[in-house]
């Protein structure tokens, strides 16, 4: 008995250890797993970087991914014949999608690293949809679009589509091999990547590039409603000239059509200069809202209730490759946050303006130059190096009221008698309100000043 005894006491504590231990080896993996998520999430924010946010939505773009080779002439070329240029031939990626998802990309990055926009961004990732090429066109877009912060989902199949772009000094013309672009369809398109709780917009570009995708849009579109998202389409130009109506059965599905006066006319069937009529046919398809680019007069949105418009900034034109991807992308970033039109507008102006002073449409465009053109696109905004406090205080008989904006700490201020205010009600909503949305655009403070009564 005292052996039997012995022997489990000996058990017992033998257990008790082992329990100890795998207890100790539970406290410890979880510590580690602690110390683990806390290193990435600082280096993310060392980075610049957003750090996961469950409560944050991601952006999806499908469409066409190209390679660019871009030449900048000053005349296009004859049949047996030469035009030389003055500077060297590019080659960048490409494609509507792309350019669109890189700008996209580059806003969430940037912007997330202003203290003041960062409770106002909703969006941490932008995921690109489409295929590439398995060749060595392929590899080149594959690798060079790692380095935009562009989430890719792409299989690689067959040639890539490459397009030959002649960039002039106001207009351009292509000739593309469709490619890989051409062969674009649905199985190709990861259901499991686009289709989350994650999901908050969807943008389809290039409709009538992607003719392997035409059918199967409704189907995505339908998809991506039920899941909560909202919807984006942009035409592109028909290099078939047909122009088939196939994409107005599908504006019920769609919340924002982006699209360029030429591509407006053609897809209407109405001439160049009935803007307000064409767009009105396409809002009686049910698309909630048309949003239509100008080049140098800006551009103009329409819904069944309003219509707005957004002057651009001019600017020495370096390329027009991508400006308008470029504009697309800024409105679907201001527009997104809170579906607020003025916003996408100023902020797809400004991108717009930016986009045609490099060359490609698919380098991430600069914050400063960002910034420098949403001022541009306000000539009112009267940009000082500090705010003088005391032009505040001073008391005013205006007609109009005043703003201020300083340039160092964005903040932005309205002063003026509160006569002045009042007699300046209408202008204020019409004129001045949008100058108070570009103080939300650069997430500025914003603050009303009334002085004494004269």
């Amino acid at each position: 008995q005292q052996a039997g005894l012995a022997g489990r006491g000996s058990a017992m504590a033998t257990d008790s250890s082992r329990g100890s231990r795998d207890l100790s080896l539970v406290v410890a993996g979880l510590a580690l797993g602690l110390a683990t998520s806390w290193w990435l999430q600082r280096r993310e924010r060392l980075a610049g970087l957003p750090a996961p946010n469950a409560e944050l939505k991601s952006i999806h773009v499908i469409g066409d991914v190209y390679l660019d080779m871009i030449a900048k002439v000053s005349r296009l070329p004859q049949w047996d014949g030469d035009t030389l240029i003055e500077m060297p031939i590019e080659t960048h990626p490409g494609g509507s999608a792309l350019n669109t998802a890189v700008q996209l990309a580059s806003l969430i990055n940037t912007r997330w690293r202003e203290p003041k926009m960062r409770k106002t961004v909703k969006f941490d990732r932008c995921v690109l949809h489409s295929l590439v090429g398995e060749d060595v066109y392929g590899q080149v877009v594959t690798e060079r679009i790692k380095d935009t912060g562009v989430e890719l989902s792409a299989p690689a199949v067959g040639g890539q589509g490459v397009c030959i772009c002649l960039s002039g000094p106001t207009d351009r013309a292509f000739v593309s091999y469709r490619g890989t672009v051409e062969r674009l369809c649905e199985r190709d398109i990861d259901r499991s990547v686009l289709l989350t709780p994650r999901t908050g917009h969807v943008h389809f570009a290039a409709y009538y590039d992607c003719t392997g995708l035409q059918r199967s849009m409704p189907t995505l579109m339908k998809e991506a409603r039920a899941m909560g998202a909202t919807i984006s389409l942009v035409p592109q130009s028909d290099s078939s000239g047909e122009w088939k109506t196939d994409l107005l059965d599908l504006l019920y599905l769609v919340d924002v059509l982006i699209c360029n006066e030429e591509e407006l006319a053609r897809m209407t069937h109405l001439p160049r200069d009935e803007v307000d009529a064409a767009i009105q046919v396409l809002l009686n398809k049910r698309c909630k809202l048309i949003v239509v680019t100008r080049g140098r007069e800006g551009a103009i949105a329409m819904s069944r209730e309003e219509r707005w418009e957004q002057p651009t900034m001019a600017r020495q034109v370096v390329d027009t490759t991508g400006a308008g991807d470029a504009f697309a992308a800024g409105f679907l970033w201001g527009w997104c946050q809170e579906e607020d039109v003025r916003l996408g507008l100023i902020f797809g102006c400004a991108c717009g303006a930016a986009a045609v002073g490099q060359m490609g449409g698919s380098h991430p465009l600069s914050p400063l130059e960002i910034n420098k053109c949403m001022l541009g696109i306000t000539p009112s905004v009267e940009p000082s190096a500090r705010l003088d406090r005391r032009r505040l205080q001073r008391s005013r008989s205006q007609t109009q009221p005043e703003l201020l904006h300083s340039a160092s700490s964005g903040d932005l201020a309205m002063a003026g008698s509160p006569t002045a205010l009042r007699n300046a009600q209408s202008d204020f909503s019409a004129d001045v309100g949008a100058r108070w949305q570009l103080a939300r655009a650069h997430g500025s403070s914003t603050s009303l000043a009334l002085s004494n009564s004269s």
